[in-house]
């Protein structure tokens, strides 16, 4: 199933009783039994397969002009058309993106995205254009987008590793209203956002440890020049 948004790869999972993995475990079921594997088969270090064979289905040739299809396919392939990792999974590296739990940062905190991992058939085996397909390549993209080389996978039981997404702005002013900063700073500590806020006071407080620290340290200038 490809063209599927986050939001219709979450709902789906939902309804199956079942959820989008987290990053983390994206990327430990991606890796198999080698944790520091940057590609799920062999030794986890040769983006080609054993005996030096095709492992995932990437573009091969001049991108965008010619596909020549070395690994067997032009375009997505089935699931199972190359062997899986130690796992048992297929597919976990190139042929589609796939959808994961986690906020993925943005420059714009009012413009929320959300992660995809293992790279695609349009991406390469060495990085010399779009993504370089291993198993920690990732991007964002918003909720309702979908495209040709993006899907998701289900995972199941309580997870973990979930990366938080931060509060809009106007939730944050909200509470600022109703409650004030320190009604905020309780919020953000809850939420495991790892974001934070001074009060007043405490703003206050460094402000004036800074002048006392800039005040010691000309002291000691003195007296360091009355000594000579």
């Amino acid at each position: 199933v490809v063209h599927v948004s986050w939001n219709d790869a979450k709902a789906y999972c939902e309804w199956a009783g079942k959820r989008l993995p987290t990053e983390a475990e994206w990327e430990n079921a991606a890796r198999g039994r080698r944790s520091t594997s940057l590609y799920p088969w062999g030794e986890g270090t040769d983006p080609m397969g054993p005996d030096d064979e095709w492992s995932m289905n990437v573009w091969q040739g001049e991108f965008p002009a010619v596909d020549t299809g070395e690994d067997g396919y032009r375009g997505l392939a089935p699931v199972r058309a190359f062997p899986p990792n130690s796992y048992g999974l297929y597919s976990m590296v190139g042929n589609m993106w796939e959808w994961c739990s986690c906020y993925f940062p943005t420059k714009d905190p009012n413009e929320k995205h959300w992660t995809l991992k293992g790279a695609s058939f349009v991406d390469s085996i060495d990085g010399s254009f779009n993504h370089k397909a291993t198993v920690v390549s990732r991007m964002g993209n918003t909720a309702d987008s979908g495209a040709y080389n993006t899907g998701f996978r289900c995972a199941s039981g309580k997870g973990g590793g979930a990366r938080p997404a931060p509060p809009d702005q106007e939730t944050l002013q909200k509470i600022v209203a109703e409650g004030g900063v320190e009604a905020l700073q309780q919020y953000l500590k809850d939420s495991g956002s790892g974001a934070s806020v001074m009060t007043a006071k405490e703003i206050d407080d460094q402000r004036k440890q800074m002048q006392e620290m800039k005040k010691q340290m000309e002291e000691e200038m003195e007296a360091e020049d009355e000594d000579t």
